[in-house]
């Protein structure tokens, strides 16, 4: 006697065969393996920082989900257009931004990548923003569906 394949498995033959649309292209189980995932996340990010130096908000339209928030240090809660609106009529003028201490972490179709982001203005001023952004695989693509983005106080002399 055999023995059974794992439930898993069964339960997938079961729902392929029952619903032939419910099965995923190998292009989508890929993109949901940690490994493949860290790399898209990693790759997303540094062009998250990107269109925020440039203040692209085409890309912010283009890569956040309809229902994001995005929460700052503030505290204010900003929805997508508020957020695209902050982006497009308050533009940031950027000597640098740059990132360290990135960390991605994956939850099957949810992925965390937090990191800090050290900028300096074109008027000197300086600091470290911290944030943590929370994507989902959603619709076949990874988006972002959180951000939280919080100025760190300055170093003490």
């Amino acid at each position: 006697m055999s023995p059974s394949p794992p439930l898993p498995v069964v339960a997938l033959a079961i729902l392929t065969t029952l619903f032939p649309g419910a099965a995923m292209s190998t292009a989508q189980t890929d993109a949901l393996a940690p490994e493949q995932a860290r790399r898209d996340i990693l790759a997303l990010n540094e062009q998250y920082i990107d269109a925020a130096r440039t203040g692209d908000a085409a890309w912010f339209r283009e890569h956040m989900a309809e229902d994001v928030v995005v929460v700052l240090g503030s505290g204010s809660r900003l929805t997508k257009p508020g957020f695209l609106a902050m982006v497009e009529d308050e533009p940031r003028a950027f000597r640098s931004l740059t990132l360290e201490n990135v960390t991605v972490r994956v939850f099957g179709p949810t992925v965390q990548v937090d990191a800090d982001a050290p900028w300096e203005l074109e008027d000197g001023k300086r600091g470290v923003s911290r944030y943590i952004d929370t994507y989902a695989w959603i619709d076949g693509r990874w988006q972002v569906v959180s951000a939280q983005i919080t100025l760190l106080p300055p170093d003490e002399p």
